[in-house]
């Protein structure tokens, strides 16, 4: 025992005097985005067990390191981790930068929607989803309905008059807001906004905020929000463009330009396009039908430094439209203009963002039993929306506050409309803090709206993110939302003296109101993902038609009240070369008032997309979705009519050329799936032909 007690001391005292020998040194370095170059606040591990984070710059350091090869892993949520080696001499500064590639959910892609400012994807408070450039290229869409028409918890709106308007987790689009580059957009009719009018020529990406936003937002927020981000300019100084056409079936004719410059401080986006099918939007059938619309978006950017920035913006949209109703041809002509003026800069320790803009919607309707309106007038209205806001953000010791003020004046000049010209004000004072308090990421706000015309409403959030690994996060979320009665329901004024009945507006109406919770949890992975999440809705004083007196004359009130209540669960895994995603969302929906199921709304929905190379350079890209029975029609007698249960399935197939060219070719409804009762938006099988050309770099 004694001589193997010698030799142990003997062991310990050769590896302290070999290890005091090494000496020491440090490991430094940035971590950085590998696709954009953007700093990361990664989490660094030494040799698994020492343990920093990078700073906002990216950098790190450790000193005290021992001698040697030591082993270095740098991850982050939504990028791959990177395991790397350095050799540490003594007395020195070792360099170890690292370079993160994003994984199979782009959670290092910046994001504006979920707190109006920009932040990471991973570090969004509430769910949000990003639809990015490229998965809305492969979609073969032309629309902002398009794209998003495959996402899980999102349905699409349809009716008369035309319009493809989007329903989020029950709520229909009246109650959705749609958001151009962060501003709010004019253009409802009977309170659908057709997303099939914007085009995607210019649109870098699209953010989704499903639940109530009112607390940002105000109102139409109460099912979520819908951000279209146009596109940003080149990063250097270039000259860019891009020209796209495509033809296809029931008179699909599309032709596109883009055009993208940066010199110095100034950089500019500018885009024009020609739309045209044989459809309406939202209107089911195709006898007689059509949509053609002109488009033209310009972006003006002015840059001195990394600290200020100053923006004017535009978009006008021009459509005509054709549907058939029973013997009645039905023409729609519109006009959607809407810019702004923004400038940022900072102020106080914080930023300080104040935006301007003009939104702009004309409308005349017209009807005639045959093909071609008989007269050059008809029922007309035209929407105005002023929207002024000034946001500051700031660090707010261990936390973040985002608060400001929002102004909006709206006007319309409809025959409809008692006076024909009315207008309401509002002025919305706001606030968010967001603080971690043991690692948990918790975020109060609240809004306060006061309407010169219905009241006021208070609409308060709490949501909270934690994530336990740097790949999970766990969300929460409980707030009100709400939509302020619009025109219509407060100002109409229609007497229909042949069919004996008179619809009135009623300006005693109240602010519709909601109450949402939902929790969930998000697993992000370097090649695989799964997020999952249940949420409940209770709506009271919708607004509803209801008969007033003997005559037969009938207005508004606040009549429904209801919830809906489901579950929603995707997924995704990268194969080799391919990427697979799944998700299916379950809804239970209940009117309190009838106590049956609310109309329109599927209660189970399947989707599956997968994306991937073919050979001889083919790459591939399969959608396919599954919609369960949806009651769609109630008679006066009690009897439902329901929309039966049905697939569909696209297929697109695209290939690089010389020159700087790509083709497509796509197939919508490959199985010709018709359905017996009529849906709105759904037609047989389509084919289209696309072709791309790029010039310049971006």
């Amino acid at each position: 025992m004694r001589l193997w007690k010698g030799w142990a001391i003997a062991l310990g005292c050769c590896l302290s005097v070999q290890m005091h020998g090494q000496g020491t040194g440090g490991v430094a370095g940035h971590v950085r985005d590998a696709s954009t170059g953007q700093p990361i606040a990664a989490e660094v591990t030494l040799d698994g067990n020492r343990r920093i984070r990078a700073d906002e710059l990216g950098a790190y350091r450790f000193d005290g390191v021992v001698a040697g090869r030591r082993a270095v892993r740098v991850r982050f949520p939504g990028f791959a981790p990177r395991d790397l080696t350095i050799d540490v001499t003594e007395g020195r500064l070792a360099g170890l930068d690292a370079a993160l590639d994003q994984s199979i959910v782009p959670m290092g892609a910046i994001v504006v929607t979920a707190a109006r400012r920009e932040q990471r994807l991973a570090d969004a408070i509430v769910e949000t989803e990003l639809i990015a450039a490229p998965e809305l290229r492969r979609s073969g869409a032309s629309d902002v309905a398009g794209a998003i028409s495959d996402r899980s918890g999102i349905q699409l709106d349809g009716g008369v008059p035309s319009g493809a308007g989007a329903q989020i987790r029950g709520f229909d689009s009246r109650r959705v807001l749609v958001l151009l580059d962060g501003q709010p957009m004019t253009g409802r009719l009977n309170g659908n906004f057709d997303l099939s009018r914007l085009p995607l020529t210019s649109v870098e990406r699209i953010e989704v905020v499903k639940g109530p936003q009112s607390t940002l937002y105000g109102s139409e927020a109460m099912g979520g929000v819908i951000n279209i981000i146009t596109r940003r300019p080149p990063d250097v100084n270039a000259l860019n463009g891009t020209f796209t056409s495509t033809m296809g079936s029931l008179g699909r004719r599309e032709f596109g330009a883009e055009a993208g410059w940066r010199h110095a401080d100034w950089s500019a986006v500018a885009s024009s396009g020609h739309r045209g099918v044989d459809l309406a939007p939202g209107v089911s059938g195709d006898q007689g039908t059509f949509a053609r619309r002109r488009d033209g978006l310009a972006t003006l950017r002015y840059e001195p430094d990394s600290s200020h920035r100053y923006e004017a913006g535009a978009l006008m949209v021009s459509e005509r439209q054709r549907y058939r109703t029973g013997q009645l041809f039905h023409f729609a002509d519109n006009t959607q203009i809407a810019s702004h003026l923004s400038g940022s800069t900072p102020f106080g320790g914080g930023r300080l963002t104040s935006t301007i803009a003009l939104s702009r919607f004309e409308h005349l309707s017209r009807a005639a039993t045959g093909g071609t309106p008989v007269s050059d007038s008809g029922a007309h209205d035209l929407q105005t929306l002023l929207h002024g806001s000034l946001l500051y953000s700031a660090v707010a010791g261990s936390g973040a506050v985002d608060a400001g003020v929002d102004v909006r004046q709206e006007m319309i000049d409809a025959d409809r409309v008692q006076g024909e010209t009315s207008q309401i004000r509002a002025l919305e004072p706001f606030v968010q803090y967001a603080r971690s308090v043991s690692g948990v990421q918790l975020s109060p706000g609240l809004r306060l709206t006061t309407s010169d015309r219905w009241g006021q409403f208070l609409a308060p959030r709490f949501a909270a993110m934690w994530r336990p690994r740097p790949t999970l996060a766990l969300r929460a979320t409980i707030g009100r939302g709400f939509r302020a009665p619009d025109f219509k329901e407060l100002y109409y004024d229609f007497v229909n003296a042949s069919a004996g009945y008179a619809v009135r507006g009623n300006p005693d109406l109240k602010a519709e109101s909601s109450t949402s919770a939902s929790i969930g949890a998000e697993w992000d992975g370097a090649t695989l993902y799964a997020h999952a999440a249940a949420f409940t809705n209770r709506y009271r004083n919708f607004i509803e038609f209801r008969e007033r007196d003997a005559a037969g004359t009938y207005t508004y009130g606040n009549i429904s009240r209801g919830r809906t209540t489901g579950l929603e669960a995707q997924g995704g895994i990268f194969v080799r070369t391919w990427r697979v995603d799944a998700s299916g969302a379950w809804m239970q929906t209940r009117d309190n008032v009838t106590g049956l199921p609310l109309l329109g709304r599927p209660a189970s929905t399947l989707r599956l997309t997968a994306d991937g190379p073919l050979v001889l350079g083919l790459h591939t890209a399969f959608s396919g979705s599954w919609i369960g029975r949806t009651a769609i029609d109630r008679s006066a007698a009690g009897g439902t009519t329901e929309r039966p249960s049905f697939a569909r399935v696209d297929v697109r197939v695209e290939r690089p050329l010389p020159g700087n060219l790509d083709a497509a070719i796509g197939v919508t409804n490959l199985l010709n799936r018709e359905l017996g009762v009529a849906w709105p938006g759904f037609t047989g099988r389509q084919l289209h032909v696309s072709m791309v050309w790029r010039v310049g770099t971006r």
